[in-house]
């Protein structure tokens, strides 16, 4: 026996409302609040060189005050918070679209989503625990960008040592 004639409308019914809940969902998200439109499009996955290497339109860049920051010496089990300061020094809006840590120590606390234009800066902020940790380490902090390279990694250095143990 074949479906029935108001199991299909229902579907069709579901349908319908689910597509219209997210237009208005879209829609709303979309609103203008006065600032300017820093959203992400498929404009900034465009391959900016042809096959033969010439430029096709302007690129971001991104440039750090530093890429690699040393704690010194720590202690085990202090928790420290760290930002790495960069400009966009291209020509073209800068997406940084993930922030990623090597190891679980390191985590990604804050950094720009959005849009950042020519000449703008923005910070990347992260925490080192050093709980569990010991001896000389070092945490690799990945940035994907649309800027070429796409993956920009910095880093950094810790020196951990035990606290003391009384006898």
């Amino acid at each position: 026996m074949g479906k029935s004639k108001n199991s299909d409308v229902d579907l069709f019914r579901k349908v319908c409302l689910f597509s219209f809940a997210g237009i208005l969902i879209l829609t709303l998200a979309a609103c203008d609040d006065g600032n300017e439109d820093r959203s992400v499009g498929t404009d900034m996955v465009d391959l900016p060189f042809s096959a033969d290497g010439d430029k096709k339109k302007k690129m971001p860049e991104i440039t750090f005050d530093t890429s690699e920051v040393s704690t010194g010496r720590i202690l085990q089990g202090e928790v420290r918070n760290f930002t790495f300061n960069f400009k966009n020094t291209g020509k073209g809006p800068l997406v940084i679209s993930n922030v990623s840590a090597s190891c679980g120590c390191t985590v990604p606390l804050n950094y720009p989503r959005g849009k950042i234009l020519p000449g703008e800066g923005g910070s990347i902020e992260v925490e080192y625990d050093s709980q569990s940790k010991w001896g000389k380490q070092v945490s690799v902090i990945s940035l994907a960008t649309n800027a070429i390279p796409n993956r920009t990694e910095l880093i950094l250095r810790a020196d951990v040592v035990a606290p003391d143990k009384p006898e």
